[in-house]
């Protein structure tokens, strides 16, 4: 007999544990911009492969090139595949652990670890989103650009990293929520 599958896939064993074990709402409200964001990541990653590909055949049969393809590359779809979805695989605690002494504490102390650690995740992430979201602004108010084969804006894609470690963040804040109430276990 195979295990009951829930809603988003997964069998009982693999089910992530609760951000914060309080309210369901609360989680949902946090895991919906996280599940957003992390597609809008899927949608960067194909439009990356498809623009990498798309150049490279260009060169390669025509003599051609999609012009600016490098810098679309580099600075809106790397970043946005990196941190935008950062707060799904902490909603999901996907994240790569080892855990060789801290899986024979006491489950209270490691809740306690686990708390302490994501106190300090979520101070980090949110002085990074904050100052990446200050150059941002600045980059937007003076509309930066590269000259490459055209003018070439850059600025949009600096919103994606304060974005996604915001969220980021938030995910953490409520996880560490979760571990020092005692409701979520590691």
């Amino acid at each position: 007999m195979t295990p009951q599958k829930d809603l988003i896939g997964l069998s009982a064993e693999e089910v992530p544990p609760p951000l914060t074990g309080m309210s369901d709402l609360f989680d949902n409200a946090l895991i919906l911009p996280a599940r957003i964001l992390a597609v809008g990541a899927a949608i960067l990653l194909i439009a990356m492969m498809l623009v990498t590909v798309g150049d490279v055949t260009i060169r390669t049969l025509f003599d051609g090139a999609i012009k600016n393809a490098e810098l679309m590359t580099s600075h809106w779809f790397l970043s946005g595949t990196i941190f935008l979805p950062l707060a799904y695989i902490a909603a999901l605690d996907r994240h790569i652990s080892v855990e060789v002494v801290s899986q024979f504490l006491p489950v209270r102390v490691q809740q306690i670890k686990m708390g302490v650690f994501m106190v300090l995740g979520t101070a980090i992430f949110l002085l990074l989103a904050w100052q990446s979201w200050e150059l941002a602004l600045e980059k937007m108010r003076i509309r930066e650009y590269l000259s490459g084969a055209t003018r070439f804006y850059t600025w949009p894609g600096r919103f994606l990293m304060p974005i996604g470690t915001f969220l980021f963040a938030l995910a953490m804040a409520a996880r560490a929520v979760g571990y020092f109430s005692g409701r979520v276990k590691p």
